[in-house]
């Protein structure tokens, strides 16, 4: 089963087979019989007899499914018998080429290029001018889904030549892996005639980081743009295409975007993507495309040079005081991840003070994995890459619908219910950060609310092959996504740079218990009181702590605010002139500690001990508190654990959260 879903991304549907151009010199498209065309010859190891003419029934297997196409093709399958074919060549018939300065091969192909059990297999197109004796490699032949028609290979350098043979090499890797397919082999000696299609336009939210567009948003931010994009493609035309024009005709404006030096050979192509801005309000984009002056000559075929493409869309804005936090479930192991590491930068440039992006590694071959937070993270995403903005549905970074950006936009559209500030000290000679968490209520609301303190490192880097990221994009076959297609997989740690890891969340994936008081009338303040000892091996200059509240009744985020370290915020929420500040040393505690309470006014105060269940475990009430009091605390009989101490003091409320350690 593993190996069926391996190879069941490959599959598409088949297209028919339309010729290219050209003077035809040879050819085979394999229909005289069910055996080797005569003058082809072959040489195998393998018990199944090798390369054979048959069907696309017949040569499939139930790993290895041949699309169907009318009559035979010539293929072998290594799925099928599993045997031998780690040097499996098949011989064309020799061919006089003398008197032609210019060649080019053509010929359908079905062949993945497929990994099984860190085997790879390959296909190569191989020549030889001496009768055999040597051979030499002219191309080795990419990978791809479905049939690919009239696949090109350029072999200019055997036009001239009275003796010539080619050959097609399989190799398996001596792996049980897949196999190939051709049909329909052409040697054919080139036109000089220019062809050019446009095809694929559309219009979209422009994601430059891949770059691709969507097309099933509903709302943008204003000031950010959509594009009309398209596909200019060299429709088997032997002529490269070097320049040409995209006219856009949106109402009563036609312009004119104009693409030089290019050099687009057979049936290669390029995508143009033209950014247009959104503003606040509807927007409605209707576009009449048009390819012209291709290479300044035209197109001899502008029957396809044509499209149109409608959309609209909500320009919106977002709501004052919402940060929104995005988390990413990744994995330096995941095959997919580089698609949520890029649009988790993409959101991060795009909504700089608006999105909070955490990437949380999984599984302990990852270094950069922080147990705590993996570990409430499985408990709401199904596999990776996934994620969750503001802990609501489980979406994929960039192929959900929705996904990362589009669910980001309509919560930021939300009303802030909480404004969160926080002040951030830290002391290099113990490596330790303080946060004081302030939140102002806009609204009544009470239940269990909670905060966590999140702390994230930018820049991260290593040098084991535990940082190695493997990259499902390598070589392109799966499209372009953000410059991984162009790195190997997997990636080596020498290349890769990780941002947003999440190295820590203090008071749990849920939130401290404790940490926020039950009942918080509209307009109320409180603060919360944390630490962290940063580990020596992170580097404190590019991390950011981030304060997240967190509703215990649905588990979603209500808000958050992400700085720098160190950082004094210049418009959090104070409390009132009769604010109350306490401190608990030494912090873990033992037994004793020594509890001090600070008023700015005389006022009674009421000290509880809330566990990690949200339980009040220990109260106590003290009358005519003034100034700075110094008193005893004891832990008594309380098990080890994390601990939530919260002061109240005419109706204001501070949190500090502690530990017991014995």
């Amino acid at each position: 089963m593993l190996k069926k879903l391996l190879f069941a991304a490959f599959l598409v549907a088949v297209g028919a087979a339309v010729h290219a151009q050209g003077t035809v010199i040879w050819s085979e498209d394999f229909e005289s019989g069910t055996t080797l065309p005569a003058g082809w010859t072959q040489t195998t190891a393998a018990t199944d007899g090798g390369w054979k003419v048959a069907t696309t029934a017949a040569h499939s297997s139930t790993d290895f499914p041949i699309p169907t196409r009318p009559g035979n093709v010539l293929g072998t399958n290594d799925d099928k018998c599993n045997c031998n074919k780690a040097n499996e060549i098949v011989y064309l018939p020799k061919m006089d080429l003398s008197g032609h300065t210019d060649l080019r091969m053509l010929f359908d192909i079905f062949y993945v290029r497929g990994t099984y059990q860190a085997k790879t297999e390959s296909l190569k197109l191989l020549a030889s001018t001496d009768d055999g004796t040597t051979w030499t490699e002219v191309t080795a032949l990419t990978g791809g889904g479905g049939w690919r028609s009239n696949f090109h290979v350029n072999i200019a350098a055997y036009a001239g030549l009275a003796n010539v043979q080619f050959a097609f090499r399989y190799d398996d890797g001596t792996g049980w892996l897949f196999g190939a397919m051709l049909d329909n082999i052409r040697v054919v000696a080139p036109d000089n005639v220019v062809r050019a299609r446009l095809t694929g336009v559309g219009t979209g939210r422009f994601i430059d980081a891949v770059p691709t567009i969507v097309t099933t948003y509903d709302k943008i931010m204003a000031g950010h743009e959509v594009a009309l994009r398209g596909t200019v493609t060299n429709f088997e035309g032997f002529v490269p295409l070097t320049s040409f024009d995209i006219l856009v005709t949106r109402g009563a404006e036609t312009k004119t975007y104009s693409y030089t030096n290019q050099n687009l050979g057979f049936n290669q192509s390029v995508q143009f993507f033209i950014p247009y801005p959104a503003v606040l309000g509807a927007n409605t984009f209707d576009f009449s495309v048009e390819l012209a002056n291709v290479n300044g000559v035209g197109d001899a075929d502008p029957s396809d040079n044509t499209g149109t493409s409608t959309f609209s869309i909500l320009g919106v804005e977002p709501q004052p005081g919402r940060k929104v936090v995005v988390e990413e479930g990744t994995g330096t192991w995941c095959t997919w991840c580089p698609r949520g590491a890029v649009m988790m930068d993409f959101i991060a440039e795009n909504y700089p003070d608006l999105a909070i992006p955490i990437a949380v590694h999984n599984s302990t071959s990852d270094p950069m994995r922080n147990a705590i937070y993996d570990a409430g993270m499985l408990t709401l995403i199904g596999g990776f890459p996934g994620g969750l903005v503001e802990r609501e549905a489980d979406i994929d970074p960039l192929l959900g619908n929705p996904n990362f950006e589009k669910s980001l936009i309509e919560h930021l559209t939300q009303p802030a219910k909480i404004l969160v500030s926080q002040n951030v000290e830290w002391d290099a000679a113990t490596r330790k950060v303080d946060v004081t968490s302030s939140l102002q209520f806009l609204e009544e609301m009470n239940g269990d609310f909670r905060i966590a303190v999140a702390y994230t490192e930018e820049g991260v880097t290593g040098t084991t092959s535990g940082y190695n990221q493997v990259n499902a994009y390598s070589g392109g076959g799966q499209g372009p996504m953000g410059g991984f297609e162009n790195l190997v997989s997997p990636v080596p740690a020498a290349q890769m740079v990780y941002s947003h890891v999440a190295r820590q969340i203090v008071g749990g994936f849920t939130g401290a218990a404790g940490s926020v008081p039950v009942a918080n009338p509209a307009g109320s303040v409180m603060s919360y009181q944390s630490s962290y000892n940063v580990p020596p091996t992170y580097n404190i200059d590019n991390m950011h702590v981030i304060t997240m509240v967190i509703d215990n009744a649905t588990g979603r985020i209500i808000n958050a605010e992400s700085t720098a370290i160190p950082f004094v915020s210049t418009s959090a929420p104070t409390l009132t002139f009769d604010a109350i500040n306490v401190s608990l040393a030494p912090n873990p505690v033992q037994d004793a500690a020594t509890l001090t309470i600070k008023v700015q006014e005389t006022a009674d105060v009421q000290i509880r001990v809330v566990d990690a269940f949200g339980r009040v475990v220990s109260e106590h009430n003290y009358d005519n508190i003034s100034g700075k009091q110094f008193l005893p605390f004891r832990v008594g009989n309380l098990p080890n654990g994390m601990y939530t101490l919260v002061a109240t003091a005419k109706g204001q409320v501070t949190s500090r959260s502690f530990v017991i350690q014995r």
